[in-house]
């Protein structure tokens, strides 16, 4: 894993929670990333994954101070506060880099007035992929569950998300009324959520309108 951080135009807007197409200068390979920078920073950031042989990411993973990175000035995305009724508990589900909206998100102050509190399950592979921001999310005021499910050191919750909302240890209450719930992760794992929270009666937001639970579905983990 790694993190990205470039200057930010005065000019440029996003809302926490969105993504964009970004790329290296001559190449004609974008990708979509979600900002992990909040809206009112005066930077932007991004978080990526390295795969050996990614079109992007295998040039990216080598970007040094002083290089540019071409950001497109389209946003989008699901996974924004106008997208879910607020009040309740909010949950942010992650895996991977599916954390990154969620960074953003906890970036914006605004988001802390929506929510009696706010709650955080990450789940990777290794204890290393943590340590992007690990110590950002124990520092904020959120209930952070850190899961990792391969690695034989890891001491902490070693099973899946999907495993332990159906134990009662995550979610311990299904009720859409006390709880809203973002999910950003590979495919089958949004799929797997979404079906558990469709059997309680959840309706997903969208940008006509505001439901009790959100799934990026542009972002597929690497």
């Amino acid at each position: 894993m790694f993190r990205v951080r470039t200057e930010r135009p005065q000019s440029f807007r996003f809302t926490a929670g969105e993504f964009t197409m970004i790329g290296l200068p001559d190449t004609n390979i974008t990708r979509a990333y979600s900002f992990t920078s909040g809206p009112g920073d005066d930077y932007l950031e991004f978080y990526s994954i390295k795969v050996e042989d990614g079109p992007l990411t295998s040039e990216l993973q080598h970007i040094q101070v002083g290089d540019s990175l071409e950001v497109s000035e389209r946003t989008t995305g699901t996974l924004t506060l106008a997208n879910i009724e607020l009040g309740g508990d909010l949950w942010l589900l992650a895996t991977g880099t599916g954390i990154a909206p969620f960074i953003s998100i906890l970036r914006d102050p605004s988001t802390y007035d929506c929510f009696e509190n706010i709650h955080v399950a990450w789940s990777v592979r290794t204890k290393e992929e943590l340590n992007s921001y690990s110590d950002f999310l124990s520092e904020m005021p959120v209930n952070f569950t850190p899961i990792v499910t391969q690695d034989k050191s890891w001491t902490g919750l070693n099973k899946r998300i999907t495993t332990k909302i159906s134990a009662g240890v995550l979610l311990p209450e299904l009720d859409p009324s006390k709880n809203k719930v973002m999910i950003c992760g590979s495919m089958d794992f949004n799929t797997d959520i979404k079906s558990m929270l469709n059997e309680y009666n959840w309706t997903e937001g969208n940008k006509r309108s505001a439901g009790t639970f959100v799934q990026e579905k542009a972002f597929v983990e690497k």
